[in-house]
């Protein structure tokens, strides 16, 4: 633990997690209003209760983020946003010490499902969730219900890279202490201690029982060696062994029969300009053209698809595709041709009309086989109590979420 720091941080200013937050913060405070005057004989003095006896927060502190770091995994419940100011999101989550994630967030009156694993996120949810996220692709009808991969952005959180417990205990522990001193609190009927963190509205409650963290708000939860990250107000609480394993059966079920067809909603992909199409004797035509980040604010490599039909009502059609892997912020080259091959002694001119079509690819095979790979190996390791803390994104996926 580090040493103690009285730095006490100006504090005002900033937005508040939720507009019922005005509410929970009187109640986590213990404010109330008193009624007793009006019952019969309430308006005689009650003697106060005695205060009660300081608590050094320190210890507290360290022996819950040890028991923390030692979780399977945790269940998380309450509110997150990607940055103070940003939409909020109800969560539920449940996280184990590998990093899978599943679980539920909801955008105002949408709720979606959300997995996590190996650096990827993935959301299933009604279009309508997408079109509130400003989300513009090609493969767009094949959001709704299906899964789409998103960036830590678009879900409001990466549980993977904040949640996972000794992730998560290693963030909190990184937080000097404000106080030195605990503060007894009623939470929900459970008797806390708050400790108040340094910073904006950082605090911690530890069940005065178990001595296990009940409750987090942190302004900014950042994972290591990131430099920004969600504000979030979440209850905790341990996953039990069976929590578990339903959580790695789900996620590895759903990597193995249905990621494979999921779109990627990470990067706005569009044309760069005009595609162009040439055709030369056969009829052997090529079509080329130049697609891009069209937002310039996407994350990650998006893998992209373009399929191309040419087309002659005497002749019929032909078909050629090409694929690659687009960076945010950049461009990718595709270019690919179909020949008809067709002899003609009478050196007939056919017109051939050609059409192609974008789509994206959440996780193409290689990144399945891989991602499933690491999926196996963290749920033998959690269930055998040696679990290893959530890891990087995938070099072949171009980092980034």
């Amino acid at each position: 633990m580090a040493p103690v720091i009285h730095n006490r941080l100006r504090r005002g200013g900033r937005t508040v997690l939720a507009a019922a937050g005005a509410t929970v913060v009187l109640g986590l405070a213990g404010c109330s209003i008193d009624l007793s005057n009006l019952r019969p004989g309430g308006g005689e003095e009650e003697p106060s209760p005695e205060p009660a006896e300081p608590v050094a927060a320190a210890p507290l502190v360290e022996q819950a983020l040890t028991d923390l770091a030692g979780y399977q995994g945790l269940v998380a419940t309450g509110q997150v946003a990607e940055s103070v100011g940003a939409d909020v999101r109800d969560a539920s989550l449940t996280v184990a010490d590998g990093g899978a994630a599943n679980g539920t967030i909801r955008s105002g009156s949408i709720e979606a499902d959300l997995i996590s694993a190996d650096g990827r996120i993935f959301i299933r949810a009604l279009e309508d969730f997408w079109l509130d996220q400003g989300v513009f692709a090609p493969d767009f009808d094949e959001f709704g219900g299906n899964w789409v991969r998103a960036s830590g952005a678009q879900a409001g959180i990466d549980p993977s890279a904040v949640l996972a417990p000794p992730v998560l205990a290693e963030i909190l522990g990184g937080i000097e202490l404000e106080s030195d001193e605990a503060v007894e609190e009623n939470l929900d009927g459970t008797l806390t201690h708050r400790v108040d963190l340094a910073g904006e509205r950082n605090q911690i409650w530890i069940d005065a029982e178990s001595g296990q963290i009940k409750r987090i708000a942190i302004e900014e939860l950042v994972a290591p060696e990131a430099e920004s990250g969600p504000q979030v107000r979440l209850d905790l609480a341990e996953a039990d062994t069976a929590a578990v394993e339903e959580l790695y059966d789900g996620v590895i079920a759903a990597t193995t029969d249905e990621l494979g067809s999921s779109r990627d909603a990470r990067i706005e992909v569009g044309w760069e300009g005009q595609a162009e199409m040439t055709c030369e004797d056969g009829p052997n035509c090529t079509w080329s053209g130049t697609v891009r980040d069209a937002a310039g604010t996407g994350s990650g490599t998006v893998a992209v698809r373009m399929d191309v039909t040419f087309s002659n009502s005497e002749i019929g059609e032909q078909t050629c595709d090409d694929s690659g892997n687009l960076e945010a912020g950049g461009t990718l080259d595709l270019s690919c041709s179909a020949d008809y091959n067709i002899v003609s002694q009478t050196q007939q001119t056919y017109t051939i009309d050609g059409n192609a079509t974008l789509s994206t690819r959440g996780l193409p095979g290689s990144q399945q086989e891989s991602m499933l790979e690491a999926l196996n190996e963290q749920r033998e390791a959690t269930l055998s109590g040696g679990g290893e803390p959530a890891g990087e994104e995938s070099e072949e996926d171009g980092g980034g979420n």
